[in-house]
């Protein structure tokens, strides 16, 4: 037969009381179990040790208060059941708030105590009462009392450090069960969040993926007859076309880094690797860039090793080639007009190639210099009020340098300007 310590009395029978000490630890032991009873609620858990404990202190009246809120204490245990779920003000003068507000025990009878609260507990039975405050390091979060003792109408020294003892093991079982409802409730909330949020970005990704692919349309068609007619334009509307075109440019490499950027972050881009001349990028990459240098009137200057220190590299020809043409639409955009913008690479002493891109526009803030390959960022200039916009065109860069193992990076030109640069390994 197994011992319940929740169903085994704290006082035998026949006079025959159990110590102190027996009785001290019969009460903890009940509490214990009780706190750790799962087929229990909170509100069970708080009215069965209450009544543990009444019976230890040999007290026909009794209950558990918690702190609701800052002002008010509601009953969450009693020994009258009638009495759960009533609150009483934090503002008031009553013993359980005198409690509360000096964090301290509360002992009153007919011969010691604060006169004022001794008339407070008159529905009474007895005049004894003890009220003890349920503390979570310096916070009180409860108070715990007890009334209508049997017998001697007093609770003595000894009963009231016991009781104080014993008020430790509610405050565990308090905590652990307050820790318990916290943590549950905050898993099911995170839970319900992260499946609204894995829908909203379904939705999200379908309608992006779904829009850009729609947009390649009528772009290309677009650029198309935009090229026809300007072998039929006129002279004096030649200007205007052009202007179209490089709108057109800008526009498609915009839906190209939206679908590329997308397809980088779900890992589903993959780079076709190949043997690459260095020159051949370069000059490609400012050939496609003729007409809108030539716009905005810009000149390209290239800075190339010696032919004799020429050395070819691995990586996806088609993907770093639009990395050199965004580094060099974000100089052309931000250069004066007239301007120049100088293109090249260098052989690092590791096994490594250096591309870089230099203007002579308005710079890069130090602070930003990291932030600026971020997905639409916009940098103000607050010494003219202007805004930079990087769009997407970094964000590609970074993610596509990244792919290849390699770096990226902006520094400040003097007197002015900006040089971009990314590094690679010269093999796969």
């Amino acid at each position: 037969m197994t011992d319940d310590p929740t169903s085994a009395p704290l006082f035998c029978e026949n006079n025959k009381e159990m110590t102190q000490e027996e009785r001290l630890l019969k009460i903890l032991r009940a509490i214990t179990h009780i706190s750790n009873n799962d087929t229990l609620d909170f509100k069970a858990k708080l009215q069965e040790i209450l009544l543990k404990i009444a019976e230890y202190m040999q007290s026909k009246r009794g209950s558990i208060m918690l702190v609701k809120g800052r002002k008010t204490l509601e009953v969450m245990a009693s020994t009258n059941p009638a009495l759960v779920g009533t609150k009483q003000s934090l503002d008031g003068m009553s013993p359980s708030a005198w409690v509360v507000k000096n964090k301290g025990p509360l002992y009153v009878d007919k011969n010691t105590g604060d006169p004022t609260l001794k008339g407070k507990a008159g529905q009474y039975e007895r005049s004894a009462f003890l009220i003890v405050p349920i503390a979570r390091g310096d916070k009180v979060i409860g108070v715990l009392s007890v009334t209508d003792k049997v017998g001697v109408d007093a609770f003595d020294k000894a009963e009231q450090e016991t009781l104080l003892e014993i008020i430790g093991q509610v405050i565990s079982a308090l905590e652990m069960e307050r820790l318990a409802n916290s943590l549950e409730k905050s898993r099911k909330v995170l839970e319900n969040k992260n499946r609204q949020l894995k829908k909203l970005e379904r939705l999200r990704t379908d309608l992006f993926n779904m829009l850009i692919h729609d947009l390649k349309g009528p772009i290309s068609e677009v650029v198309a007859n935009l090229d026809i007619l300007s072998y039929t334009v006129g002279q004096e509307n030649s200007p205007f076309v052009q202007s179209a075109q490089t709108g057109c440019d800008t526009l498609e490499s915009m839906v190209f880094n939206l679908l590329d950027i997308a397809r980088f972050e779900e890992r589903k881009l993959k780079l076709l690797y190949e043997r690459i001349d260095p020159v051949d990028l370069v000059k490609e990459a400012l050939g496609r860039l003729f007409r809108v240098g030539k716009t905005k009137q810009i000149e390209f200057a290239e800075t190339i090793p010696p032919s004799a220190t020429k050395r070819f590299f691995s990586g996806d020809r088609g993907v770093l080639l639009r990395v050199l043409q965004n580094l060099l639409t974000n100089a052309i955009r931000y250069s004066p007009a007239g301007d120049t913008v100088e293109v090249g690479f260098e052989y690092l002493k590791t096994p490594k190639i250096r591309f870089f891109v230099k203007d002579h526009g308005p710079g890069v803030p130090a602070e930003h210099r990291q932030a600026i390959f971020d997905k639409f960022l916009q940098l103000e200039k607050k010494q003219d009020g202007r805004i930079y916009t990087t769009g997407l065109g970094l964000t590609f860069c970074r993610m596509a340098v990244q792919a290849h193992r390699g770096r990226i990076g902006v520094a400040d030109e003097s007197p002015q300007g900006s040089r971009f640069w990314f590094a690679l390994p010269l093999e796969r």
